[in-house]
C-alpha cells in the first residue's frame, strides 16, 4: 500500500519534471527564433537553472532505471 502511494508520487514528480523541461525548451526555442527580430536573450535565474538541472537528471534517471521502486 505504501509502495503504491510512493509510486504515484514519483509519477507526479516525473510528469512535473517533463512539464518543466517542455517549458524551458519552448521558451529557449522561442528566444532563439525571435533573436533575428529582436535582441532578446533567454535568461535563466539560478533557481530556474537548478530546477532545470534537477528535472533533466530525474528524467534521465527515470528513463534508465524506471519510475517504480
Amino acid at each position: 500500500m505504501v509502495i503504491a502511494i510512493i509510486n504515484k508520487i514519483l509519477l507526479v514528480v516525473f510528469i512535473t519534471a517533463i512539464a518543466n523541461l517542455c517549458w524551458h525548451i519552448f521558451y529557449a526555442i522561442q528566444a532563439w527564433i525571435k533573436n533575428d527580430e529582436q535582441n532578446t536573450k533567454y535568461i535563466l535565474t539560478p533557481r530556474s537553472l537548478f530546477l532545470l538541472g534537477l528535472s533533466v537528471a530525474y528524467v534521465l534517471t527515470s528513463i534508465i532505471t524506471g519510475i517504480n521502486l
